[in-house]
């Protein structure tokens, strides 16, 4: 399979597709922690794919149907090894749990972990931790809510081909 890297392009075409910070998405990297090429075997048996380590259980089949014809080994492939596809869709995600969140991105930080109250306060510390690693602490409090994302993430929509985790 063809590694397609990650790059500040992707970052800065994804944050624009979704009309997010691209702070917020670094933060996101960083905090997961994934690569290109990677995934990550959770505690219940499901997978956290690429950089932004998109679950497969919640997301692959989703992603899958809405680009891929509901071919779900190619959409992991895709979330696995291209990064800019990952990035995007990672972006796109996190798009809908801001838009879940009527526009709180703390909230929506902690939703892209998980939607347990727990879970999503010990994710948001390691986001800002990760936020103020980068530089970036503290520049997006009190952002309005841009306007609302597409359906679904572009990078193969175009081409008639068809993360965070919701528990």
């Amino acid at each position: 399979m063809l590694i397609k890297p990650l790059t500040m392009a992707c970052i800065l075409a994804a944050s624009s597709l979704q009309s997010l910070p691209p702070e917020v998405i670094m933060g996101l990297l960083k905090t997961e922690g994934g690569h290109v090429g990677g995934w990550t075997t959770n505690v219940n048996g499901s997978h956290d794919l690429g950089p932004m380590q998109v679950n497969d259980s919640s997301w692959a089949q989703k992603v899958a149907d809405l680009q891929f014809s509901g071919n779900k080994t190619a959409a992991e492939a895709a979330l696995i090894y291209d990064g800019c596809y990952n990035v995007e869709v990672g972006a796109w995600i996190y798009r809908q749990f801001l838009n879940e969140a009527h526009g709180d991105y703390g909230v929506a930080v902690g939703y892209y972990n998980s939607h347990n109250p727990e879970a999503a306060d010990k994710y948001r510390i390691l986001f800002l931790h990760s936020l103020m690693e980068l530089g970036f602490a503290g520049r997006h409090q009190g952002t309005a809510l841009p306007p609302a994302a597409p359906d679904a993430p572009n990078a193969y929509a175009s081409a008639g081909t068809g993360s965070g985790n919701q528990n």
